[in-house]
């Protein structure tokens, strides 16, 4: 009779461990998403506002809780040459500016070296 009870708490904290286990691991995806989306925010707001300003610099500094953290620029110019009836002209397009995140700078379970940087871009 004693020896049955032992195997039900054990059984029973067994599966507590594994529930806490679950909800530990569902807090830490949360406050990763919460720190990407604060992130791609924070990278958006400064594509809206600076636009292609921001290709004089290599770098632009991000406010996260965590402290300030940077994110490097990428300015990429296009044209393309158009072709009509004989007669052709370049077209330049808008330029393209990427802002790059390391996994590493968001912190969380994430940021080893195999996970991709977080990209926010003009042309996404």
């Amino acid at each position: 009779m004693m020896l049955e009870a032992l195997v039900a708490v054990l059984i029973t904290s067994l599966i507590g461990a594994g529930l806490a286990h679950v909800a530990a691991n569902m807090m830490n995806n949360q406050r990763d998403a919460k720190v990407e989306n604060l992130v791609v925010e924070r990278l958006r707001d400064n594509l809206h506002s600076k636009g292609v300003g921001l290709c004089s610099g290599s770098t632009v500094e991000i406010t996260l809780p965590t402290g300030n953290k940077n994110a490097n620029i990428s300015c990429e110019a296009a044209s393309a040459n158009v072709s009509m009836a004989g007669v052709t002209r370049t077209v330049v397009a808008p330029q393209r500016v990427d802002l790059t995140v390391s996994a590493a700078d968001l912190g969380g379970r994430r940021g080893s070296s195999e996970d991709p940087d977080l990209l926010v871009s003009t042309r996404q």
